[in-house]
């Protein structure tokens, strides 16, 4: 993906449009329904016989993230398909929640918090990122516990990417991590991809 996508992307982004970005430098939009659910569409290649799952996400945000949410701040969830250059970008809402429609597969789920006012994204502050959870996490005795336990905070996640297969809708739940309270954050996100080599860069 060259740099004057991802400047178009992040040009669009804290605008209202929710724009989407995938590895083609494909700029899209998500849609936001009646009912206040955001419909990222995307463009996964995937043969004419493959079947396709719903996966319907919300985020799990503890109030040591919430403190980070001031109005030059943005969410972004990143969706990548194992094994393939198929990844895609989108903005979020903290108060919606999101859907979208994937060719069976497996997949890494994370979002970030963001500084809006960065002059670019590959210049932006991050200062949270959210991992899957390993059980539905809007949950006020797992927010307590992660407010006496941040370090402890792992033990909810679930490391390994999602399999998205027959069967769905699946429910993906979000859990926001402070990098700054728990250090090693940015390092465990960067060990589940690790051990994928087709990992795309931006």
């Amino acid at each position: 993906m060259d740099n004057e996508a991802l400047n178009e992307f992040w040009g669009e982004v804290s605008t209202g449009n929710y724009p989407i970005i995938d590895f083609e430098g494909n700029l899209g939009y998500s849609l936001l329904s009646q009912e206040g659910l955001l419909f990222i569409r995307n463009d996964f290649t995937a043969p004419t016989y493959e079947h396709f799952e719903l996966v319907f996400g919300d985020l799990f945000l503890p109030d040591t993230v919430q403190e980070l949410l001031f109005s030059d701040r943005t969410l972004l969830l990143m969706v990548y398909r194992k094994g393939m250059q198929n990844f895609l970008l989108s903005e979020i809402r903290t108060d919606v929640k999101f859907m979208l429609d994937l060719p069976h597969g497996e997949y890494f789920f994370f979002a970030f918090i963001l500084d809006a006012g960065a002059e670019s994204l590959l210049e932006s502050r991050i200062y949270t990122i959210g991992f899957p959870s390993r059980k539905h996490s809007n949950d006020p005795e797992l927010e307590t516990f992660y407010l006496n336990h941040p370090a402890d905070t792992w033990e909810f996640v679930d490391p390994s990417p999602v399999d998205i297969k027959r069967g769905g809708p699946y429910y993906i739940n979000l859990i926001m991590i402070n990098i700054e309270e728990i250090p090693d954050c940015s390092m465990l996100f960067s060990e589940l991809l690790r051990e994928d080599e087709s990992t795309p860069s931006l």
